[in-house]
């Protein structure tokens, strides 16, 4: 256990807090960003639907792709480095597109992103648990977990409004955020560069730091906890992927609404889940439990899912809301609880992060591809039904999980057995 203080943790924590969470802000933008233009960039480059659900659809393989590279590199070089190097790979991938003649030019770039994406993800664990004491951390992965919805927000509210400032330019709109991410990297730069203002390391998290990474990733691998919660995040990622992707098209070709009805009925799941962000979040802190925050909001999604495809009315906006709000109700647990398994380092949380986000994105990219082939014999409203299973997945391994939380460390303690 740490033995660190409050006092041990310099106030210049929470500039670097605002940094590293303005940079992952903008990654998200960027993933989602081409979206509310899709339709605008197929025309312009003459490509097919396929074709440019592959641009949208990558940048989650190549994440998947990097999660684990990334996970041992910052094991080597700190997460100073590599999240310059991760900003450096989104800015320029993203400025890249201003350019973009062909849409080999455009996928390339969008690769670049992906890249830049995947180096990115290891980042927060690790930053969190180095500057911050372990009360606060909860908190700060709470506003890390509703960072997708707050960009999914400001992508769909303000892309099209900038589209038509820079003159009805894609290409323009889409650099802009490549822009961003430069300027935060330079912010990153002079901000985190400050190593002196990080709290000291103990011993033991200088050896692990200098160890190697490979065995480092071998003890995380070997911890249950890790594999549960892994494997949760691939469940949850699974159904959220198709379900977020699917989901409007379902409600104009399946269910005869019109594509402004699908499109208000689809902003209430980012709204939603910004709400059970912040609202479980604050709860788990304050509660100083984990599990009440995985697996119930698990069995949410699925219940939300069904109500969702299979009712009408004010049915169907309670199911919306409950699997937004399930779907990001319980990101701050599945952001805190690695930083509180057993020996852990911000070295190893942050092979952790690498672990579970990579398994997430991988399912991330398969599903939408599986779903999409799929329809050609089944109905979106049977496939999504089917897939929001995996739901149910995630439930089963966060209900075997360990309870981590403060309360669960307080009764060990004291000697009490607890059974969760």
């Amino acid at each position: 256990m740490s033995t660190k203080t409050l006092s041990t943790y310099s106030n210049y924590r929470w500039l670097v807090a605002v940094t590293l969470f303005f940079g992952l802000l903008g990654l998200n933008v960027l993933w989602f960003g081409p979206s509310p233009l899709l339709t605008v960039i197929m025309e312009d480059l003459n490509i097919n639907m396929m074709q440019g659900g592959l641009m949208m659809s990558i940048v989650c393989l190549v994440v998947a792709l990097t999660d684990i590279p990334a996970g041992k590199l910052l094991v080597k070089i700190g997460e100073y480095k590599i999240y310059l190097l991760a900003l450096m790979f989104v800015g320029l991938g993203a400025t890249a597109v201003y350019w973009a003649s062909s849409y080999a030019f455009l996928l390339v770039s969008r690769l670049v992103v992906g890249v830049g994406f995947g180096l990115a993800m290891p980042v927060a664990g690790a930053v969190i648990m180095k500057w911050f004491p372990e009360k606060e951390r909860s908190y700060l992965n709470t506003i890390n977990s509703i960072l997708p919805y707050l960009a999914t927000t400001i992508t769909f509210s303000c892309t099209v409004t900038l589209y038509q400032i820079f003159n009805q330019s894609w290409r323009l709109t889409l650099a802009m955020a490549g822009v961003y991410a430069l300027v935060i990297m330079v912010f990153w730069g002079l901000v985190a560069g400050r190593n002196d203002q990080s709290p000291k390391a103990t011993f033991g998290e200088k050896q692990a730091a200098t160890g190697n990474s490979s065995i480092l990733f071998k003890e995380v691998l070997a911890n249950r906890e890790v594999r549960l919660i892994s494997l949760a995040d691939a469940g949850d990622m699974w159904s959220f992927q198709f379900l977020s992707s699917y989901l409007p098209t379902y409600y104009t070709t399946e269910a005869g609404l019109s594509l402004a009805e699908a499109a208000n009925l689809t902003a209430i799941f980012p709204i939603a889940g910004i709400l059970a962000g912040i609202l479980c979040g604050t709860l788990m802190s304050l509660l100083g439990k984990r599990k009440p925050f995985t697996w119930p909001l698990h069995l949410m999604i699925f219940g939300g899912t069904f109500l969702a495809i299979y009712g009408e009315g004010v049915l169907r906006i309670i199911g919306i809301s409950m699997a937004g709000f399930g779907n990001a109700g319980w990101a701050p647990a599945l952001f805190t609880m690695p930083m509180e398994f057993e020996n852990m380092t911000p070295e190893k949380v942050g092979l952790v992060y690498a672990t579970m986000l990579c398994l997430g994105y991988t399912a991330a990219f398969i599903s939408p591809w599986l779903g999409g082939w799929l329809s050609q014999w089944f109905s979106l409203r049977a496939i999504i039904f089917a897939f929001s299973f995996s739901s149910l997945v995630a439930a089963i391994a966060t209900f075997l999980m360990k309870e981590t939380g403060p309360s669960a460390k307080e009764k060990a303690r004291k000697g009490e057995v607890c059974c969760d």
